[in-house]
């Protein structure tokens, strides 16, 4: 009895036994066995029903299917069988001799033949054991493939669950790092009350802490002045600063770095240790759109943690790096996010963005056939592929944008892209014209030249961009765009025709069949259009099935489009009016038909071209005139009128049958002696005939275009050339084999005689004097035919001569040049209204040849006289220079008070400035200021004077009461005259010295008459004192002569000539120079010993030689 009572546990040690069921209530059990005898006891059915879920199956269509690994193989085996019959078929064979073969396979092919069968065998053995593999595969997923599911669908669970179990991990790890935020620290209520209820805890230390006085606003102003300073010590002198962060100012105690397109920070320094790290103070962002940075804010919290850290470890360039990368991230993420807005709006379903780190790529025209287009915004590290370091420092990365265009990256395209306003809408406008532009001009370059072609294309936006075409009349044109959204090809204007057309350009076709597609639609749109025009007006429309293209190509030799042959009422049926377009336009001939109906036996084109070039519209009343074309010469009649008129012989004739226009198939010639009159002697620059070629309208229509064309001899074509290969004409052209062309302009309905002989005039004209300037070495500029530009002299002088005017010739130079003081007598020189000098211009015929002249002869002294003028400034009358003539002047002084003439004259065939103190003259003959009887000069001026008349220089000497120099010896002399004479100036002005005493007078006999005087003055010319000046001048040139020599040696060829005239010139001049000398002499010494005044001689500038 009692062994079959339970054994009772103790309590103390063990407990109660429980354990939990299913259900979750708790189960007291005493042992295992008990409890699995009372585990029966619930029905049955309630324990499948908590059962977990079935296990999830995975979809057949994620499988690969059986038939993919069959296809493969079986391509595989394919490929590797043409691969050995290949290299089969490339093995060598040896040649055999004569072509003939012994009986079965020659000897030399066995080792060839084996090679192959065993490379076959190899194939076949390799194959059949990978379809052995296969066949084995196929029969054990028969068997086993309910299995393998079963085996996939329980793997796929496993790994699901253990994904779970990691973000359960994961996710508890989270909740536990967030609780700790989240907790709150027990509350000391013992010092709360002792705090709230006294206001002071009493175990709690006082520390007696100073409360600083609030600062004043002189002090903060101090305080950050010396922050200022203490931050521009250290930035100048401590830190090194890379070159991208050379661009910072200080203020308000910060130092404020300024990165262009991106952003400002500043950063600040308590401590006056350069070694002390910076603080971060504050951010600015310099694009948009861009966010505002709050101080205070999470960001910033996390930001200047962040920051403080950089400059911490990194320094200033650490931070940079930092805060540059973060910008050029954000930047990123905007123009992301400004897509993604693009995808809601306008442009949905043509956009597709690729998700990638640190990167974006927008793919536009997603729906258009071909291959893909995109384009990728991304951070660039710029650095160089050679791996290399610049001296500047490390390169730094910026935003860089790549377009592929049809799959292949464009290089070198320049995108111009704005880093500072953030549009990404902007950004695909750009790529896209630019897109729509590269594919419009590679349309355009397909079509043909002879089509009419308009481009109109933007960089900024697409719609904006098309293709004009036009095909014959301005009317037969279409205009070709794409789409900017969906890349769709579009044409205007809509017509059925465009329709079919624009279908076939949207299937993915090439530029060159494009350019096909859209000449044949206009071609076929022009023949439909004359064919409308045609039955308008009662044309029959040939229909012969048996007369092709080809022969209407072999007629009229064009390569044809589209063609149409109508016989016009009244018309045979052997000769039918055609239609033919190419892609030149339309053009009309007139055939004539074989009897069978097969070719074209003759075609002649009716020419119904505009002398614009333009052709004619299809209209009704165009095709009605086809026959009544009248060709208008209008400009050659009405100049053949005239030359009728003036008895002027000329030809008219037609061009060959390859003109391009009907203006153009006449030339009129006319005589060159009927166009031009040339002076006696005279040698002719033209050849005998003119052609003259009308052009056609100006674009204003009122004028009509003409070109005279020529030849010139061969000895001015030569100069010619040379004068215009300095000076391009606009409206003059011409070659090196002496063939010119004039472009002249008329009114319509006028002839042309009056303006070509105009312009053959300033031909002349600019010829000759060209010619006129190099015979004098003077320095051709600039020329035309109105206006002639040259330089003169050591120091070149600037001038010119203008022919624009036909009543004279005007001289156009600046007023520093020194030539400038003589303007009036040039221009009246050059156009020969002033009477000319035979003495100085041997061998000068007009007027032009004595303007070269005399610049070439007062050049030396007129720049020294210039010099003179302008040497003391604000004294402009000591001296003072008056100009009497183009070769006379006279230099006057105010203080001391003194008088010079001087003037060029020709002496033994050269000629010399002759530099002549007036005091030894008359007095009646004196200037104003010392014409008294009783003038006297300062003694120490006239002993300075006659000492300089003494004195011999390089190439100019003294005589008693003047200089004698040559033409550039002349500024050495008045230089050495001018400073005598100021050497002598009194300071304070000028006061005169006493007059002299005047002598008694002495009745003298009447005066002789001017025969008389003439006779006694020739008496005296072999006087002792004449032999001695013949004996001083010829010593003195004999020196000058050797001087020259020894000058010219280096010069050229035609300067020495010049020269060489020059000297004859003046040793003849010099010679009657003498003579005149002797008998001024003569008659100066009978009015000083007459009381009265004497008739002053016929010529009164005269020298005293001594």
């Amino acid at each position: 009895m009692n062994q079959s009572a339970p054994a009772v546990p103790p309590a103390s040690r063990d407990g109660e036994s429980k354990k939990r069921n299913h259900d979750g209530r708790m189960d007291s059990n005493t042992n295992g066995a008990v409890m699995a005898v009372s585990a029966p006891s619930g029905p049955a059915h309630d324990h499948f029903l908590d059962l977990p879920p079935e296990i999830a199956h995975v979809p057949v269509d994620l499988y690969h299917p059986l038939s993919t690994l069959l296809m493969r193989i079986s391509q595989e085996c394919y490929n590797d069988l043409s691969e050995v019959l290949q290299k089969m078929a490339d093995m060598p064979l040896a040649q055999q001799l004569n072509g003939a073969l012994t009986n079965g396979m020659g000897q030399q092919n066995v080792e060839a033949n084996r090679h192959k069968k065993l490379l076959l065998m190899r194939f076949a053995q390799e194959n059949r054991a990978k379809f052995i593999k296969l066949l084995v595969l196929t029969e054990w997923g028969k068997k086993s493939a309910v299995d393998v599911a079963k085996l996939i669908d329980v793997f796929a669970w496993a790994v699901e669950q253990t994904t779970h179990m990691n973000n359960v991990d994961a996710q508890m790890e989270e909740i536990k790092k967030l609780s700790n935020h989240a907790r709150q620290n027990n509350p000391d209520i013992r010092t709360a009350l002792e705090i709230l209820s006294t206001g002071k805890a009493s175990w709690m230390p006082t520390l007696d802490y100073i409360q600083p006085e609030p600062i004043s606003s002189e002090k903060a102003l101090k305080l950050l002045r010396y922050m200022n300073t203490s931050l521009s010590i250290r930035m100048n002198v401590h830190e090194t600063l890379p070159r991208h962060l050379r661009n910072w100012r200080i203020e308000s105690g910060r130092v404020t770095f300024v990165i262009e397109n991106e952003m400002e920070f500043d950063i600040v320094s308590f401590v006056e240790d350069a070694s002390d790290q910076w603080f971060f103070i504050d951010l600015r962002l310099l694009f948009s759109p861009a966010p505002s940075i709050t101080v205070g804010s999470r960001f910033f919290y996390h930001l200047k943690l962040e920051a403080d850290t950089r400059l911490r470890e990194h320094g200033l360039s650490g931070l940079f790096d930092y805060l540059h990368n973060f910008i050029l991230t954000h930047k990123i993420s905007v123009l992301r996010s400004q897509t993604m807005g693009l995808l809601r709006s306008g442009w949905a379903g043509s956009l597709k963005v690729e998700p990638v780190h640190r990167q974006l790529v927008v793919q536009y025209w997603v729906d258009r056939p071909g291959k893909k287009n995109w384009i990728e915004i991304g951070v660039s590290s710029n650095r160089p592929k050679n791996g290399k370091v610049s001296w500047r420092g490390p390169p730094i990365p910026s935003l860089t944008a790549r377009w592929f265009r049809q799959g292949k990256e464009v290089h070198n395209a320049d995108l111009k892209l704005d880093w500072r306003d953030l549009s990404i809408e902007r950004i695909l406008k750009r790529v896209i014209a630019l897109h729509v532009g590269d594919g419009l001009r590679s349309i355009r370059e397909h079509l043909n030249s002879k089509m009419t072609i308009q481009a109109c294309l933007s960089d900024t936006e697409p719609a904006d961009c098309m293709l004009k075409t036009t095909l014959g009349t301005d009317t037969n044109s279409t205009t070709l765009s794409i789409e900017p959204v969906t890349g769709s090809y579009i044409l205007r204007p809509a017509t059925a025709l465009s329709a079919r057309a624009e279908y076939a350009l949207n299937q993915g076709r090439e530029p060159a069949q494009i350019g096909k597609i859209l000449t044949q639609m206009l071609a076929q749109t022009l023949r439909d259009l004359v064919q409308r025009y045609a039955q308008q007006l009662g044309w029959q429309l040939v229909t012969r099935q048996s007369l092709h293209a080809d022969a209407v190509k072999a007629a009229v030799k064009l390569d044809v489009l589209q063609y149409a042959l109508y016989w016009p009422q009244g018309w045979s049926q052997s000769w039918a009016l055609a239609v033919v377009i190419d892609s030149s336009g339309e053009s009309w001939w007139i055939t004539k038909l074989s009897s069978s109906g097969t070719s074209i036996e003759y075609a002649e084109q009716i020419k119904l071209n505009r002398p614009d070039g333009s052709s004619l519209p299809i209209n009704r009343s165009t095709l009605a005139s086809l026959e009544r074309v009248a060709v208008q010469l209008l400009s050659f009649r009405v100049t053949a009128r005239q030359l009728e008129k003036e008895g002027k012989s000329f030809s008219l004739q037609e061009f060959g049958p390859d003109t391009q226009r009907i203006v153009r198939n006449w030339t009129l010639y006319l005589e060159t002696s009927d166009l031009l009159t040339t002076k006696p002697g005279q040698d002719p620059w033209l050849e005998s005939n003119i052609a003259v070629t009308c052009e056609g309208l100006k674009s204003e229509g009122r004028s009509v275009w003409h070109i005279a064309a020529g030849r010139m001899v061969k000895a001015v074509a030569a100069d010619m050339q040379k004068l215009m290969a300095t000076a391009q004409q606009s409206n003059f052209s011409f070659s090196e084999d002496g063939t010119f062309k004039i472009l002249l302009s008329t009114p319509f309905g006028t002839d042309i005689l009056g303006e070509l002989r105009a312009r053959l005039r300033d031909v002349n004209r600019l010829r000759s004097f060209a010619a006129t300037l190099q015979r004098r070495e003077m320095k051709l500029g600039s020329s035309s035919l109105q206006k002639v530009q040259f330089q003169y002299g050591i120091l070149p002088h600037v001038a010119a001569v203008n022919f624009a005017s036909d009543k004279e010739i005007r001289i156009e130079m600046s007023e520093k040049n020194p030539a400038h003081r003589v303007h009036n007598l040039l221009t009246e020189l050059i156009n020969e209204r002033s009477p000319s000098l035979p003495d100085m211009y041997f061998g000068d015929s007009n007027g032009l040849d004595r303007f070269c002249t005399t610049l070439l002869l007062t050049r030396s002294l007129l720049s020294v006289l210039r010099h003179l003028e302008t040497q003391t400034p604000g004294n402009a009358r000591n001296p003072a220079v008056h100009t009497h003539s183009l070769f006379k002047y006279r230099l006057t002084y105010e203080n001391p008070l003194c008088t010079f003439d001087i003037r060029l004259q020709p002496k033994h065939d050269k000629v010399y400035w002759f530099i002549e103190d007036t005091i030894k003259r008359a007095p009646d003959l004196r200037p104003s200021p010392e014409r008294a009887h009783n003038h006297r000069r300062l003694d120490t001026l006239q002993a300075s004077l006659k000492k300089l008349f003494t004195t011999k220089g390089n190439r100019w000497f003294g005589t008693r009461n003047g200089i004698i120099a040559d033409l550039d010896a002349v500024p050495d002399a008045l230089r050495k005259l001018h400073t005598v004479v100021l050497s002598c100036s009194m300071e304070g002005g000028y006061k005169a010295p006493p007059p002299l005493e005047a002598p008694a007078p002495v009745h003298a006999p009447a005066n002789p008459p001017p025969q008389a005087l003439a006779q006694q003055i020739a008496s005296m010319n072999q006087s002792q004192n004449h032999i001695q000046l013949q004996q001083r001048l010829q010593q003195h040139q004999h020196q000058q002569q050797q001087q020259q020599q020894q000058q010219q040696q280096g010069r050229p060829h035609s300067m020495q000539v010049h020269a060489r005239q020059l000297s004859q010139q003046g040793i003849r001049i010099q010679q009657q120079q003498q003579q005149q000398h002797q008998n001024a002499r003569t008659s100066q010494l009978q009015r000083r010993q007459s009381t009265n005044r004497g008739m002053p001689l016929n010529k009164q500038d005269v020298i005293e030689i001594d």
